[in-house]
C-alpha cells in the first residue's frame, strides 16, 4: 500500500527511505501501546475507590494491615491475572 503525504498542498508518495522509517514508527507505537494495555485491564478490574475504603476500614478493625487483609487480597489478585510485561 502507497502512503502519501502533503507538501504545499500536494499529495506525494512516501520515498522508500521514508516508508522504512513510518513502519519503523508504527512497530514502536505499536510495542508501546502492548506494553501499556494491563494499565486499562486493571483500572476495570480494581474494586471502586469507596468499595476499597470501606476493605480498608474493615481489615483496620479486624487488625488485618498486612497482605493477609481483604484489600491487599483484592488488589493482588488483580495485579496477577493483570500484570506488567
Amino acid at each position: 500500500m502507497i502512503r502519501y503525504h502533503l507538501i504545499n498542498g500536494e499529495r506525494v508518495a512516501f520515498t522508500a527511505e521514508e516508508e522504512t522509517a513510518r513502519d519503523k514508527e508504527e512497530e514502536a507505537w505499536k510495542t508501546e501501546k502492548a506494553s501499556k494495555e494491563y494499565i486499562g485491564k486493571r483500572i476495570e478490574s480494581y474494586p471502586s475507590i469507596p468499595e476499597q475504603l470501606d476493605l480498608l476500614y474493615k481489615d483496620m478493625v479486624a487488625g488485618k494491615m498486612d497482605a493477609t487483609g481483604s484489600w491487599a487480597t483484592r488488589i493482588k489478585a488483580v495485579k496477577d491475572a493483570n500484570p506488567k510485561p
